[in-house]
């Protein structure tokens, strides 16, 4: 099925759900704009993914996924972002086949107490972080639905770039989870590994130069719930490649 231009029209910028026809339950959430990006997910498709596997599963018992419009006609890429992460969280990534959480998470589904986190916490300059550390940027996966379990593994899971020193000398042995530059979790890095190659929750499905660490949560660390903000006052920011280094010494491969 493909939508007719008339119909593509009246769209506008719209957000869809994928559905499995035994259960009525969405597991899938995208955004589009007047077009039929929707269906393209149901063109055969080579890619290992989680979404992909699903659709495999739907059709092995003889049914088709379901697309269904959640809301269209939206003004602006912007607003289908916010409706798209909205409904991600009101469902909970931990139950779709997302990847990610989606944009516009800073102000996604969150508990009151996470609220106070992540908007009282006290701030402290990163320069005066004398204990090494390495910071985690898990904004993306961070979702106050998911577990513990989930935290942990979207922290120390699949980092590429990881110096080879830092490895097998652990120059770094103090792991920071970070969302919108709150420590919200802190880890013991005990020993890496290649990626895949530990027990885990997510699916490794990139390249093999990439690494996992191994360690505890440290739950009365004195960098928890702290907001980590630069010389200027303000948060740090996130990191393009997920992860930077505290002190920030030179890291050689």
């Amino acid at each position: 099925m493909k939508f007719s231009k008339l119909a593509k029209e009246s769209l506008k910028y719209y957000v869809y759900g994928l559905v499995d026809p035994v259960d009525r339950e969405i597991f899938y959430v995208g955004k589009a704009s007047a077009n039929n990006r929707a269906f393209d997910h149901l063109k055969n498709n080579t890619k290992e993914s989680n979404k992909n596997k699903k659709i495999e599963e739907i059709r092995k018992v003889g049914k088709e996924p379901i697309v269904e419009i959640l809301r269209y006609g939206l003004e602006s890429e912007a607003i289908a972002f916010e409706v798209e992460a909205a409904i991600i969280d009101a469902i909970g990534l931990e139950n779709l086949t997302n990847e990610v959480r989606g944009h516009g998470v800073l102000r996604g589904r969150t508990h009151a107490k996470e609220i106070e986190r992540l908007h009282g916490s006290d701030p402290i300059k990163a320069s005066d972080i004398l204990e090494p550390c390495m910071l985690f940027y898990i904004h993306e996966t961070y979702s106050s639905t998911s577990n513990e379990l989930e935290i942990y593994d979207s922290t120390r899971q699949f980092w590429q770039g990881v110096s080879k020193s830092n490895r097998e000398n652990l120059n770094t042995k103090i792991a920071l989870a970070i969302v919108d530059g709150v420590v919200v979790r802190v880890y013991s890095i005990v020993a890496w590994f290649s990626a895949g190659e530990t027990m885990s929750t997510r699916q490794f499905q990139g390249k093999p130069d990439k690494w996992e660490f191994v360690g505890q949560l440290i739950e009365n660390h004195p960098l928890a719930g702290r907001l980590l903000v630069g010389d200027d006052g303000y948060p740090i920011k996130n990191m393009q490649k997920g992860y930077s280094y505290l002190p920030r010494t030179p890291q050689t491969m």
